[in-house]
C-alpha cells in the first residue's frame, strides 16, 4: 500500500520545476518566433511543414497559463508552509521577496521600452503609457492599448502584472485571514472561482478582455492554488495522482496535450469561458506528476542544462522579445532576405535571449535574491 503524501513527505524545494519553467517560457519564445516568421514571409503558410508546425507553435502562449498555475501552487503552499513552521506568516517579509524577485528585470524591461530604445532608434514609437508598467497594470494597458501597437515586447511584463496584482491581493487577504481559528482557504478560492466565471462569462465576447485581465486569468493561478493547499493538507486525491501507474500518466498526458493542441476547436463560441479552467487542471496535474509522482516516465530535473535554463527563465521569458526586436532591425538593414533567415533567426535570438538571460542573473538577480529575508 502506498505511503500517504503527509507535510513531513514534501519537500521545501519541489524538484524538476525549474525544467518545467524552461519549457514554458520555450514555448513562449517559440510562439514568437512563428508568429515573426510570419511577418517575414507572409506566404510561408502556404508551405506544408510549416503550417503543421504552426498548428503546435501557435499554442506556445500556453507557457504563460502554466507560469500562473505553478506561481498559484507556490505562493500557496509556501505561504501555509512559513505559517505552520513559525507560527505566522510574515506579511513584510513575503512582499520583500516578490520584490527582490520580480522587480529588477521588470524594471529593467521596462526602461529599455520607455527610456533607452527611443533615444537609439529614430522610428521607435508605442502607444503604451509608462504610468501603467510603473504600478504593474500593463496587462490593462495591453487591453486598451496594446492593440494599435508594434513594440511586441512590452507586451511580456502583462503577465508579470496579474501575478504582481495577485501576489500582493493574497498576501494581504491571507495575513489576516490565517490568524482566525475557523478559516478556510478553500472557500475563499471557491468564492473568487464563481467571480472569475461569471467575469469570463459576461466579457465572453470581449477577446482581450478574456485574455489579460486580472479577474478572467486569475483561474489558472486559483487552480494553482487550491492544488498548494491540497497538497498541504495532505488531501487523498493527491496522493492518488502521486501514485498514478505509468500507462494512466501516459493516458492523462496524451489528452491533455490533445486539449491543447485542438484548443481552438474544442473551445470555440461560449466554451472558450471554461477554457483555462479545464487546462489549468492539465498544467496541475504536470506539476504534481513531475514534483512528486512515483511513478514519472521522465523527470526534466535529470536534465542539468534544464535545471539552469529553469532558472534563468525570468529572464528568458522577458528578455526574449527584447533580443528578436532588435535582430528584426538588425536583419532589416544588413542582410538581403532570404530563407536562409528562418534558421539564422532562430539561432540568433535563442542564444542572445540565453546570454542575455544569464548576464542577467548572474549580475544582477543571484546577488538581489542572496538579499531576500528568510522565514
Amino acid at each position: 500500500m502506498s505511503k500517504p503524501i503527509g507535510q513531513k513527505n514534501v519537500p521545501a524545494y519541489f524538484q524538476n520545476l525549474d525544467a518545467l519553467r524552461f519549457l514554458a517560457a520555450f514555448s513562449v519564445f517559440i510562439f514568437h518566433y512563428f508568429r515573426d516568421i510570419k511577418a517575414f514571409y507572409p506566404r510561408i503558410e502556404e508551405n506544408w511543414l510549416f503550417d503543421k508546425l504552426l498548428i503546435f507553435a501557435d499554442k506556445g502562449g500556453l507557457g504563460v497559463n502554466f507560469f500562473f498555475v505553478l506561481s498559484g501552487f507556490l505562493i500557496t503552499y509556501l505561504i501555509l508552509q512559513e505559517k505552520k513552521q513559525t507560527g505566522q506568516f510574515s506579511l513584510w517579509k513575503f512582499l520583500v521577496r516578490r520584490t527582490l524577485r520580480i522587480w529588477p528585470v521588470y524594471f529593467v524591461v521596462v526602461g529599455i521600452g520607455f527610456v533607452i530604445f527611443p533615444a537609439i532608434f529614430d522610428s521607435y514609437h508605442t502607444f503604451h503609457i509608462p504610468v501603467n508598467y510603473i504600478f504593474f497594470l500593463a496587462n490593462f494597458d495591453e487591453i486598451y492599448n496594446g492593440v494599435h501597437d508594434s513594440i511586441n515586447f512590452l507586451t511580456a511584463p502583462w503577465s508579470v502584472a496579474v501575478e504582481e496584482q495577485f501576489y500582493l491581493f493574497w498576501s494581504l487577504a491571507l495575513f489576516p485571514l490565517l490568524k482566525l481559528k475557523n478559516f478556510k482557504l478553500e472557500y475563499l478560492i471557491l468564492i473568487l472561482y464563481i467571480a472569475s466565471f461569471c467575469f469570463r462569462w459576461i466579457n465572453r465576447d470581449d477577446e482581450r478582455m478574456i485574455y489579460y485581465h486580472t479577474f478572467s486569468v486569475c483561474q489558472d493561478i486559483l487552480t494553482g492554488a487550491f492544488i498548494g493547499l491540497s497538497l498541504f493538507n495532505g488531501r487523498k486525491w493527491i496522493n492518488t495522482i502521486v501514485n498514478f501507474n505509468k500507462w494512466l500518466i501516459i493516458l492523462i498526458y496524451l489528452i491533455g496535450f490533445t486539449l491543447c493542441i485542438a484548443k481552438n476547436k474544442l473551445f470555440a463560441g461560449d466554451f472558450h469561458v471554461v477554457e483555462r479552467f479545464v487546462l489549468s487542471l492539465f498544467f496541475g496535474f504536470i506539476i504534481l506528476e513531475q514534483s512528486l509522482g512515483k511513478n514519472s516516465i521522465l523527470k526534466l530535473g535529470q536534465f542539468k542544462w534544464m535545471n539552469y535554463l529553469g532558472k534563468i527563465s525570468y529572464g528568458f521569458y522577458m528578455y526574449h522579445l527584447i533580443v528578436m526586436f532588435v535582430l528584426c532591425r538588425l536583419i532589416e538593414v544588413y542582410l538581403p532576405t532570404g530563407y536562409y533567415l528562418i534558421p539564422l533567426y532562430l539561432v540568433g535570438s535563442l542564444v542572445g535571449v540565453i546570454l542575455a538571460s544569464a548576464l542577467s542573473y548572474k549580475l544582477m538577480e543571484a546577488p538581489l535574491l542572496k538579499l531576500k529575508p528568510k522565514h
